[in-house]
């Protein structure tokens, strides 16, 4: 899983799980989303449960899916149905291990890891018994991890207290009552661009310390908010924002607290509930307080027996019977004659789970030594791919990975074509400009230029201040690297021409020199176990330097080598003998006449 695909694809299976119970299709949610080579089709890759997407694909199918189905409390709906439709994959079986709803509250952490990377659950009140209300009570504290947009997931909110609604009744209960008296969403930025409430145009506005929008019925502006301070309060040894807070009337905001907005009225949108009066946004984190019926120890025992009558083996299903009657014994005295009558049983039971886990242990470290391995070798893939990547095009890098070679493993000779370009009088720009407006035009400059190299397949070996080192031939050899060198020359000096009105504005004539020749050079890996560069060296790279100091603003200058391996279509003109250092004989130059 990478960063950026942060959503499991169980959320995906819920979602279509719940479209077809309404409209007996899943009428092409996953169509035209983007997905890994190698599925048949986007359903096989989506409704796969041990595959991740991004949040952009979930958020695309989630807002298909409403617009199909038509509901106002969709999101909401669509998380309910998870547990009566089993829409959880393999974790569905997970949860009739425990007891209780209780234990399924208990492990939200881990089931939460398992279904997105976007959030964390924290239970900072365990299940327990109010005796006032006679139900069970848990609070729960979701904070988003960093670097990820809360208001990105608003939809995504109703959907969670959905599947945790939906809990109890997996053991045929009422769903849990679920408040969110505090959410960390920006009321502006949601009501005002989210999809689901842009059409509506509710103007949300937070002036003056009080919120307000425009009713879309009635047209008139009505006040639902106002700012307040958030008070920590201490819960358990911890400092928590709960929903205390204080008036907005201070000078000078105390430490620790946090501006947030309180509703003060209620507001609904094509008939959903969208605000509700006592609800605090831009907290820093949600808090769900949740309340679920308790199980009585007649539906503990209905429950477990259902689960013998659905079990095909009889003795995995008392193994969950007792499971079950173990839960209760502490406030029913009456399960401990069970428990006797069925101990011989389980100590049987319990030894085979054992082997298994043991078995099941020894796979995980064969499974693990495979995956080190695994990882391995594609962080060495990764290391070519970034290698290849600083020098080659996107076409020549790919036939590079398609073969297992290590790009300038060895230092080796070769006959190619190099290219040297530079912009004239640059020096004279960099004392007249500023930094900011130095680099801008540079960085356009290289982006149009290195967009040329790749395109002819060229490999850029070095930016040198204002200028580009490329060559033709090396890693991937090809027969006519003087007639690329050459054109790939020509198209830079036209689109100089096009440049030129950028640069004017700079009050600088933009001119470029590039000198070309071809020979045989050292191409490889030069440097220490440190730090290592993939380059060219040679009397030939002297040449094509040489050449280039010696062209003008707008020449293209090539030796006689370069020249010999052209068509017959290309028109030069003899610029006479230069002398190069290391050279013995003189080199005979040419100038390659190009038309703007």
């Amino acid at each position: 899983m990478t960063p950026i695909d942060c959503i499991s694809n169980r959320n995906l299976k819920i979602i279509d799980a719940y479209v077809k119970s309404r409209l007996g299709h899943g009428h092409n949610l996953f169509e035209g989303l983007p997905r890994p080579d190698g599925y048949p089709s986007a359903e096989s890759f989506f409704l796969n449960e041990d595959q991740w997407t991004t949040y952009d694909n979930f958020n695309r199918v989630f807002r298909r899916a409403k617009k199909e189905v038509g509901e106002a409390d969709f999101f909401f709906n669509c998380g309910l149905s998870s547990a009566p439709l089993r829409s959880w994959g393999r974790f569905h079986y997970f949860v009739r291990v425990f007891a209780s709803p209780a234990d399924g509250y208990r492990k939200l952490p881990f089931f939460n890891k398992n279904f997105n990377d976007t959030k964390e659950i924290e239970i900072i009140h365990p299940p327990s018994y109010d005796f006032s209300s006679k139900k069970i009570k848990t609070i729960l504290k979701i904070t988003f991890r960093y670097g990820f947009d809360p208001n990105m997931d608003y939809i995504g909110d109703a959907f969670m207290r959905g599947i945790l609604s939906s809990i109890p009744t997996i053991w045929h209960l009422p769903p849990a009552k679920v408040e969110q008296p505090l959410s960390p969403y920006d009321p502006v930025v949601v009501f005002n661009k989210d999809p689901e409430f842009a059409g509506s145009r509710l103007d949300v506005r937070v002036n003056d310390g009080h919120m307000s929008l425009q009713d879309p019925g009635t047209g008139e502006r009505i006040n639902v908010g106002r700012e307040i301070l958030l008070e920590p309060e201490m819960f358990k040894g911890e400092k928590l924002c709960l929903g205390k807070y204080r008036d907005l009337h201070t000078a000078k905001m105390p430490e620790n607290f946090r501006k947030a907005i309180l509703i003060t009225q209620s507001f609904s949108l094509g008939g959903q509930r969208i605000l509700s009066e006592g609800e605090i946004f831009k907290a820093p984190y949600c808090i769900l307080r949740i309340t679920f019926d308790r199980m009585s120890f007649r539906h503990r025992i209905s429950e477990a027996f259902k689960l013998k009558k659905d079990k095909p083996d009889p003795a995995v299903a008392l193994t969950e019977i007792i499971d079950q009657l173990r839960e209760t014994i502490k406030d029913k005295n009456r399960a401990n004659r069970e428990l006797r009558k069925a101990r011989d049983l389980l100590e049987i039971k319990v030894k085979q789970r054992t082997a298994e886990l043991e078995e099941a242990r020894e796979d995980l470290i064969r499974l693990n030594k495979g995956l080190e391995k695994k990882v391995n070798e594609q962080l060495l893939e990764l290391k070519r791919h970034d290698q290849l990547r600083r020098y080659l095009s996107p076409n020549l890098a790919k036939t590079i990975l398609a073969t297992d070679e290590i790009l300038g493993a060895e230092p080796q000779r070769k006959l190619l074509s190099v290219v040297f370009t530079d912009i004239r009088g640059f020096s004279k720009l960099t004392d007249s400009l500023e930094p900011e407006e130095l680099f801008q035009l540079l960085s356009h400059y290289f982006s149009v230029m290195i967009d040329i190299v790749h395109q002819y397949d060229g490999t850029l070996n070095k930016i040198i201040g204002d200028g580009l080192l490329v060559f033709f031939g090396d890693p991937v050899p090809v027969e006519d690297h003087a007639e690329r060198a050459v054109q790939m020359a020509v198209q830079m000096q036209q689109t100089v021409q096009r440049l030129k009105q950028d640069w004017n504005h700079f009050d600088h004539e933009l001119g470029v020199g590039i000198g070309i020749n071809t020979g045989y050079v050292t191409v490889g890996n030069v440097g220490s176990d440190m730090h290592r560069d993939y380059t060219i060296i040679g009397n030939q790279v002297n040449v094509a330097s040489r050449l280039e100091n010696l062209a003008k603003a707008g020449e293209i200058l090539i030796s006689r080598r370069t020249l010999s391996l052209l068509n017959d279509q290309q028109s030069v003109t003899g610029m006479g003998d230069i002398a190069v250092k290391g050279i013995h004989n003189p080199v005979r130059t040419y100038r390659v006449a190009w038309e703007q």
